[in-house]
């Protein structure tokens, strides 16, 4: 499932787990002096290599299957509803009699019994089974469907968090480069001393921030290696393949009803079922209450073999019977009886359902308007924030040469910084933003994980 490889040095945050505690890396790989990696080897780790994973190893996922199964089995195994109780018997039995008394007897006897108990309510009770094992087959897929959306939601903010540790060491780049260069004009004497020190501060402060981005992506991707039953030896590490440049892919399609697209919604169907399941278990309740039920049971013995010890005399008595039997319950048929509470409350649990459900296709129908309302505002800010960054890094390099020829300040240098590092992680942060909610939109239409990115 997972691409290895061995890891040089290229710029990415990778974790490595030595013995029982995690040891975290950042950037390249360690190398040794003469420049082997140590033969540790890289996993890269796409968005789709971690659903799979998570598919096969979330617990949610597999208690979902295993009500699945159990479900399927009952109701493919429903026709045993129809077939009798059937037993064999056999016993021997031997009698001493007292002193005197010649009732000493052997016997011995062997039979095979059947019965069967039917009620009108069966079909109901069938029908029921079968709305019970599409109830699990939706639970199973909306596990399945919950469990990737949120893999992908979590594995684009990895890689906002990766994003936002990168731009924080550039940053830091920016003000390393900023303290060599008034180190170097301090020292032609063109530079006052306070800018030195303000450069050399702006350093310090630079560093701390990269510490903390690291950790904060660290800390979640081991949360995220986690979720996914991902784990790592200790000659591996972990790589993340993908772009928050997948937000430019998103194209919503033009059909989008939300009236007709809260009736195909997964919360909608659950319902729907629920009721179905209920309806079904309230005609098997009130038939079992209130028609009669039909018993019938026979019974064969081929021999009975008794012999009296004393008296020498044998017999050998084959027999059977046949019962026939119905009954009718009166219960149902007094005010307040606990048998007519009993389908009052499955007709209060229907009501109750369909309550439910007109209040679900509402939130659905407002929560579709609501995304495809916030993505339309996303994409839009999203175009405004690649113009943010185009002018800002102009904006940047206009005044780092500025300020080299003397003509600009380094507070005017250090603000131009600050204003390019915030418009690219207003960017990453919009591109996330787009990400997510076009993923909450498709979970909630029903739709495959990408269909609207164009895949």
């Amino acid at each position: 499932m997972f691409k290895k490889k061995k890891k040089g040095m290229a710029v990415m945050t990778v974790i490595m787990m030595t013995g029982l505690f995690p040891s975290v890396f950042p950037l390249a790989a360690q190398e040794t002096e003469d420049g082997n990696d140590g033969g540790t080897e890289k996993i890269i780790l796409t968005v789709d290599d971690a659903v799979e994973k998570a598919v096969q190893s979330h617990i949610d996922i597999q208690r979902a299957r295993i009500t699945l199964e159990q479900s399927e089995r009952e109701y493919s195994h429903s026709w045993n509803n129809i077939l009798p109780s059937v037993s064999v018997s056999g016993a021997g039995e031997k009698n001493k009699g007292t002193a005197g008394n010649s009732a000493d007897t052997l016997s011995f006897s062997a039979g095979i019994s059947a019965s069967l108990s039917v009620d009108l309510g069966l079909a109901s009770k069938i029908k029921g089974l079968r709305a019970d094992y599409e109830a699990g087959k939706l639970s199973y897929e909306d596990a399945v469907r919950s469990t990737e959306f949120a893999v992908r939601t979590d594995f684009y903010k990895l890689l906002l968090l990766n994003e936002t540790y990168k731009s924080s060491l550039t940053n830091l780049d920016s003000y390393q480069r900023q303290y060599d260069q008034t180190l170097a004009k301090y020292n032609r004497g063109v530079s006052s001393e306070l800018d030195l020190l303000t450069a050399q501060v702006n350093l310090e402060t630079a560093k701390p921030d990269v510490e903390s981005a690291r950790s904060d992506y660290m800390d979640a991707l081991l949360e995220f290696a986690n979720t996914i039953g991902l784990e790592i030896a200790d000659t591996e590490s972990i790589e993340l393949s993908g772009s928050l440049d997948y937000a430019e892919k998103a194209v919503l399609p033009d059909n989008i009803d939300p009236e007709k697209s809260a009736e195909e919604s997964v919360d909608v169907k659950k319902l729907l079922n629920s009721i179905e399941s209920a309806e079904y278990s309230r005609s098997a309740t009130w038939a079992s209450l209130n028609l009669p039920s039909f018993t019938a049971g026979a019974s064969y013995f081929p021999g009975l073999y008794t012999d009296n010890i004393a008296g020498g005399v044998q017999a050998n008595n084959p027999y059977w019977s046949v019962s026939l039997g119905i009954s009718l319950p009166i219960d149902s048929w007094i005010p307040g009886s606990q048998a007519k509470d009993s389908v009052a409350q499955l007709d209060d649990t229907i009501s109750d359902y369909r309550l439910q459900l007109e209040d679900t296709k509402k939130t659905v129908r407002t929560d579709i308007v609501e995304k495809l309302k916030n993505i339309e505002l996303s994409q839009s800010a999203l175009k405004t924030r690649h113009l943010n960054v185009e002018l800002a890094q102009k904006s940047y390099e206009m005044t780092e040469d500025a300020y080299n020829r003397g003509t600009k300040d380094l507070l005017t240098l250090q603000s131009a910084l600050d204003t390019l590092h915030s418009a690219e992680l207003q960017l990453m942060q919009e591109q996330y933003n787009l990400i997510s909610n076009v993923l909450d939109l498709e979970n909630t239409l029903g739709a495959d994980a990408g269909e609207f990115f164009g895949e």
